[in-house]
């Protein structure tokens, strides 16, 4: 009788946990299904972020007020995340955290992300820096530039205000020509009237701010001068900001623009509309995608807007007119110096590729140049974060933007 029992109890055991076991399975299925969805994206505090990137020996951070930015000089002069409000302040930036906790980073960090990092271009095309020459430009083929994976820069100067680290890279294209340059960082953060003079605005109290800049140097310190012929390179800086399902891209821009370059996937109007000058771009982390703007379209400025954060963001950045823009198209690339100023990359999946982050990308590439030896080009690149009710946030919008965050096209 007591053995019947024992084997009841057993059984009654086994069901409650088979029950249990489902609805666990169910839960962790649905929880994997909405954060496979990008449905919401949660902002870490810029004090539980800076705990994550106190694993990496030389991070610092730049104080201006009750803003900070968090640096790496070594890693290329990296801008990792940064905040409008202290420790206790949301954190902009997108990083990755796992790389960092694994410590695998110290053997690969191109794959950090960042809220500011630089690359070189082209990343498609004859002169591309991203395939070995004669690979098909299959997202499996692709590499990244030994030196841009793992060179460690010297750090040259570090203050509470600013960042300078400098290497020396080798960077092969894919007709195997070698550029030999010598690469200088700057980061430095802007206060509250370098900001306001910037952007020609005027902050209230109702509005938390924080501003950063990089400049970064390429300098030519090969024994030949570069030539269009044998390809050349370009400055390209990239920014991976946290995105929200709403986030919208707002790009000004200049002439006649009936459709922007498109990369990677199609598009329709409930992710990209044109209207009035401004292009506006759906950057939800949600849809793998890339759009970029010609020269001949550009205004050196442009922003996006988080309405469920509060949040505007905007990136300036030097420009200037000349004819070599280097062409990142995968397909059909034929003029490979008629490529982007801007661009924009929104983080989702493939058959072949992603997602990385989440993220969205802001990105800005300087001119390339014919360059003597010792010759160099500089690209500089702002970053401004601005949190508060869209009522402020619509003056800031328009006095940069030309258009008041209420009046955008919502996508």
């Amino acid at each position: 009788m007591r053995n019947r029992l024992v084997l009841k109890i057993k059984a009654v055991v086994s069901i409650i946990t088979y029950l249990l076991s489902y609805k666990a399975l169910v839960l962790l299925i649905t929880m994997i299904s909405l954060l496979g969805c990008n449905s919401t994206f949660t902002l870490n505090t810029f004090g539980s972020d800076l705990k994550v990137l106190n694993n990496i020996d030389d991070i610092h951070v730049l104080k201006s007020e009750n803003t900070m930015v968090a640096v790496s000089g070594g890693l290329q002069g990296r801008v990792f995340t940064s905040s409008s409000s202290g420790l206790k302040g949301k954190s902009y930036g997108w990083f990755n955290r796992e790389a960092i906790l694994n410590r695998s980073f110290k053997n690969k960090f191109s794959n950090l992300g960042g809220e500011d990092r630089m690359w070189f271009g082209p990343q498609y095309g004859e002169y591309n820096l991203f395939f070995e020459s004669g690979d098909t430009f299959e997202d499996a083929n692709s590499r990244i530039a030994p030196d841009l994976d793992t060179l460690q820069f010297k750090i040259k100067l570090k203050t509470d205000k600013e960042v300078v680290s400098t290497g020396r890279m080798h960077i092969k294209n894919y007709q195997n020509y070698v550029f030999d340059v010598d690469v200088e960082r700057k980061i430095s953060i802007l206060d509250k009237n370098k900001i306001e003079q910037n952007l020609g605005i005027s902050l209230g109290e109702n509005v938390s701010y924080v501003g950063f800049e990089s400049v970064t140097s390429m300098t030519n310190i090969g024994v030949n001068k570069w030539s269009k012929n044998t390809g050349l390179i370009s400055i390209w800086i990239l920014g991976c900001i946290i995105p929200t399902k709403n986030t919208i891209a707002i790009i000004p821009v200049t002439g006649q623009i009936d459709e922007v370059t498109n990369y990677f996937t199609p598009l329709d109007d409930s992710r990209i509309q044109i209207k009035d000058g401004i292009v506006y771009y759906k950057a939800d982390a949600n849809y793998l995608n890339k759009i970029g703007i010609l020269p001949q379209n550009t205004v050196p400025v442009f922003g996006s807007y988080s309405p469920g954060l509060n949040l505007l963001t905007i990136v300036e950045f030097t420009f200037e007119n000349s004819p070599y823009y280097v062409n990142s198209k995968k397909e059909n690339n034929t003029e490979p110096y008629a490529g982007d100023v801007i661009n924009i990359f929104n983080d989702g999946i493939t058959q072949t590729a992603g997602p990385f982050g989440p993220f969205y990308e802001v990105e800005s590439s300087s001119a390339a140049k014919e360059l003597e030896v010792g010759e160099e080009i500089i690209h500089t690149s702002r970053t401004y974060h601005f949190e508060g009710d869209e009522a402020y946030l619509d003056q800031i919008s328009l006095n940069v933007l030309g258009v008041k965050l209420s009046d955008r096209v919502k996508l």
